[in-house]
């Protein structure tokens, strides 16, 4: 699986993809408009940034990207991205095969637990 592959299945799932450059150069694959599936922010949208890998295999980056900043940064291992000052990073662990199935369902779930 490569990055291409991984967004071409999010966007047969019916998301918009885009890539975002932050202000360090860092390339990050977005989801836009995803909805959190359960929990206090159930229903609610948020566009969704992860780290965009070049390296094969794949290597999946365990963080997420929020925007808007669901949390309050320094909070549940919430703090700043390097997308900018509108986006929050969620520090959290992935320990799966890397396929686009598991890590959809590993945003969906860290989306779900706060």
């Amino acid at each position: 699986m490569t990055s291409d592959d991984l967004e071409e299945y999010f966007r047969q799932t019916g998301y918009t993809v885009e890539l975002l450059t932050a202000p360090n150069g860092e390339v990050y694959t977005s989801i836009r408009d995803v909805e959190v599936p359960a929990g206090p922010h159930a229903g609610r949208s948020c566009d969704v940034a992860i780290l965009r890998c070049t390296s094969t295999p794949f290597a999946m980056p365990a963080a997420i990207h929020t925007k808007p900043v669901l949390f309050p940064k320094g909070t549940r291992a919430i703090q700043d991205s390097n997308l900018g000052p509108d986006w929050a990073y969620w520090s959290r662990r992935f320990d799966r095969p890397p396929t686009p199935k598991t890590i959809l369902t590993h945003i969906m779930t860290i989306l779900s637990e706060v």
